[in-house]
């Protein structure tokens, strides 16, 4: 399963947000908190004021031990045994009281409380205030900090987003002008100007890295081509004068036999010198044109001219498709991994073998019988790696199908069940 991959500042944006989120609503929780610690704070004062100053009057004039009921505030006095009263206790708590006038049930704080009188009698005082109903003040407040921070929050996001949009506008211009570099191809200018140091510093680097990168490609791929020409040139001319030797009626048996070994030889290095250079272009990526490639209509122009040229084998070849495999890449390299694949199929084959193509719409698979057991997949796509003995392999046919498919991001894999599959999915 593939990592989900995002954009740098979808990536900070994501980032910002959890913390900023998880920050601003503790903030908001403990505002809310201490918000209404404070009214419950600042009532049970208001009544520990008034206790005091009942109390005192009380105490003072026994006749104003009797309850008291107002509008806004209101005390009841009942005298208790000295077992139920607790001196120098205060109780708070919230209640609510039948107010005839609105004829409906109000919220109120209620202290309770109890005291002594000279002649060592007990009372409880309880005192009621008016307050503001909690719980539409509650519900009030939690929505103004929902409303509040909710807003806070999108506000620093959105000039967090800016910000660093702006900011990191010669970031993305970097960027654009590195996926728009090819090897191979001139490289343009880079015109990124910005005032910030490092940015500056990137742009040198990555420039200079370009340039250094294009020129080491360019020289690379000059050195390959030329090793390649030099080497062609006196291979060639090694065959032709083996080949004037082998027309000389004073050659034996014996040194015919001997150039035949050469000749078979030189060739064989010939064309491991044309696999390494068409390996070499590939892995610079020189193939840089593409089309719309239709593998089905290529199959079958190749499998008519193995099946002639490996006639001798008399393998039975079977073709079945169920839909059009298309892709786009390179209609040279088509051919070539192509090519291969059958090639690799006919060659390890045996007599009175067979061979199994499968073409789907995502899917090519080509399967073909051997008297070898199953291939060692660790080292089976290696460069020069032989896993049979035939005389006609390089090593390098399954390396360059390899390659090919790397670079157009095919999947390939091999499977033995009796018969040996190689299998491409396309993307």
């Amino acid at each position: 399963m593939r990592n989900k991959t995002m954009k740098l500042i979808h990536y900070t944006f994501r980032n910002l947000s959890i913390p900023l989120l998880i920050i601003l609503t503790a903030w908001a929780c403990s505002f809310y908190f201490i918000i209404m610690h404070e009214i419950d704070d600042e009532t049970n004062d208001s009544l520990e004021n008034y206790k005091e100053i009942i109390i005192k009057s009380v105490l003072a004039d026994s006749t104003l031990l009797r309850d008291h009921v107002d509008i806004m505030t209101r005390y009841y006095i009942r005298e208790v045994p000295e077992s139920e009263a607790e001196l120098d206790k205060d109780e708070f708590f919230d209640s609510t009281t039948y107010i005839e006038i609105e004829m409906e049930d109000e919220p109120v704080r209620v202290l309770r409380t109890w005291f002594m009188t000279a002649d060592r009698k007990f009372y409880e005082l309880t005192i009621e205030t008016s307050t503001l109903e909690k719980e539409d003040l509650a519900e009030a407040i939690f929505w103004s900090i929902v409303i509040l921070y909710t807003s806070l929050l999108c506000c620093i996001l959105l000039v967090s987003h800016f910000v660093f949009r702006s900011s990191s506008r010669p970031l993305y211009r970097l960027v654009n002008w590195l996926k728009a570099y090819r090897p191979g191809k001139q490289v343009a200018p880079l015109d990124n100007p910005t005032r910030v140091n490092e940015y500056k510093v990137l742009n040198k680097a990555i420039e200079e890295t370009i340039y250094r990168s294009s020129e080491m490609y360019n020289e690379q791929k000059q050195f390959v081509e030329n090793a390649s020409h030099e080497l062609q040139t006196p291979l060639a001319i090694c065959l032709n004068k083996l080949e004037l030797l082998s027309e000389n009626p004073d050659c034996t048996e014996e040194q015919l036999c001997e150039i035949a070994g050469i000749n078979q030889t030189l060739r064989g290095i010939i064309k491991m010198n044309k696999s390494l250079l068409l390996l070499s272009r590939i892995d610079n990526r020189q193939f840089t044109d593409t089309t719309e490639i239709e593998l089905n209509s290529l199959l079958r122009k190749f499998l008519p001219d193995f099946e002639e040229m490996y006639e001798y084998k008399q393998i039975k070849v079977s073709y079945a498709e169920t839909d059009i495999l298309r892709c786009r890449m390179n209609e040279s390299l088509a051919s070539t991994l192509l090519s291969n694949l059958l090639k690799n199929a006919f060659v390890h084959n045996i007599e009175n073998g067979s061979i199994a193509i499968t073409v789907t719409a995502r899917k090519l698979v080509i399967a073909n019988s051997s008297d070898s057991p199953g291939l060692n997949e660790a080292t089976l796509f290696n460069r020069f790696e032989k896993q049979t003995h035939k005389k006609d392999s390089t090593g390098l046919g399954l390396a360059i199908v390899q390659s090919i498919a790397s670079l157009y991001h095919i999947d390939i894999n091999y499977v033995y069940d009796g018969v040996h599959q190689f299998i491409l999915t396309f993307k």
